[in-house]
């Protein structure tokens, strides 16, 4: 069986979803079975992490976006004879000339299109979900975004299927006390900084978490750093991180990275004093996962994936109410003993995520498409 996937989330930086597609790819070509691989592209990239006879790539000539997604992709797949076309970020092409597999990670569009620009909503417009509902299976990253679609978009649940992601194996915890040094110094941190990470987004609610951190304060009666990590979103109105630091009185302890290297990731997450997620909708909330694999204490929003994925090994607060997410804060940065309990619970919970398991369990829906 011939698999076609759009590969495009793989040139340029790799974040996200480019980060799921690297990682699945890796262990759906390690698997036992006949299955090939080709990874559509419109430009050459860096080369993967990993090889594999059962995977090749193929730049298909440049054209604008629309134009190569809706009509070179699938010409380019009919040519070939692929089997099954696997797209794993919500769009497919208008032609159809296989049966499809489509990975909708989260509904963020439909529910809450406030939170993107206006010039931008028509990316998601009726007839881009007409097609995500002629996909023979959806495949999604969690049971509440399996509710979603099946509430919003009217699919039939037994065309949905469930599959986690997974932290990288790179995130694992690190004990050496000179890297973990190191890397504050290197980017200005005291020890026991909170830390966050994920793209500049409305829905991340990073202006309540700073002034929860602001609260959290004063409560505590000492300084407090945040480390932001994360590019802006292209599709969502500006994030006002700087002036609302200054509202709270945080000027010069918000820092913001736009990008670090993987090693740099593993070791921010094993220097920060507590992991937290403020976001306002998740699909699924990978980073979490990741911090948790760190043996990082994570406290996160009561809301939509992100109890889903912590289960009983993260502090929760209703992203909404400022003054809950401050008091949780302050009584983690006060309370070692519930910060190492929670770091031990996390690896425990994080190794039950697993991308073989991942792999696995896409390979059969490829196969039952396929019939």
């Amino acid at each position: 069986m011939l698999i076609g996937v759009e590969g495009r989330t793989l040139q340029g930086k790799r974040y996200g979803v480019a980060r799921y597609l690297l990682n699945l790819l890796k262990e759906l070509v390690s698997l036992g079975g006949d299955e090939e691989y080709v990874v559509y592209l419109s430009e050459p990239i860096e080369p993967l992490p990993f090889a594999s006879p059962r995977l090749r790539l193929r730049v298909l000539s440049h054209a604008p976006g629309l134009t190569w997604r809706h009509l070179r992709l699938p010409m380019a797949m009919r040519r070939e004879g692929v089997d099954v076309h696997f797209s794993p970020s919500y769009f497919l092409p208008l032609l159809k000339v296989c049966p499809s597999v489509v990975v909708v990670h989260d509904l963020t569009f439909k529910v809450h299109p406030e939170w993107f620009a206006a010039d931008r909503r028509f990316l998601f417009d009726d007839l881009f979900w007409r097609e995500v509902r002629r996909a023979e299976r959806i495949v999604t990253v969690s049971e509440h975004s399996k509710s979603d679609i099946v509430r919003i978009l009217g699919v039939e649940p037994s065309r949905v299927t469930v599959i986690p992601g997974a932290p990288d194996e790179l995130f694992r915890p690190v004990r050496d006390e000179s890297l973990l040094s190191g890397i504050r110094d290197r980017f200005g941190l005291r020890p026991g900084f909170l830390f966050t990470v994920g793209s500049i987004h409305t829905r991340r609610n990073l202006e309540r978490l700073i002034e929860a951190a602001s609260r959290a304060e004063r409560e505590l009666g000492q300084e407090l750093q945040l480390l932001i990590l994360g590019t802006p979103a292209p599709f969502t109105p500006p994030v006002d991180i700087r002036g609302t630091a200054l509202r709270c009185g945080m000027e010069g302890r918000v820092l913001r990275l736009e990008y670090v290297s993987e090693e740099e990731l593993l070791l921010l997450y094993n220097a920060c004093g507590l992991f937290v997620y403020p976001s306002l909708y998740e699909g699924f909330g990978l980073p979490v996962v990741e911090a948790m694999a760190c043996g990082v204490p994570v406290a996160c929003s009561r809301t939509t994936s992100l109890p889903e994925v912590g289960g009983e090994a993260v502090a929760y607060f209703d992203p909404l109410d400022v003054e809950e997410m401050a008091g949780v804060l302050a009584a983690l940065l006060s309370d070692e003993a519930e910060r190492r309990r929670l770091g031990e619970a996390g690896m425990r919970r994080a190794s039950l995520f697993s991308w073989r398991r991942s792999a696995e369990e896409t390979l059969t829906v490829f196969r039952e498409v396929s019939r």
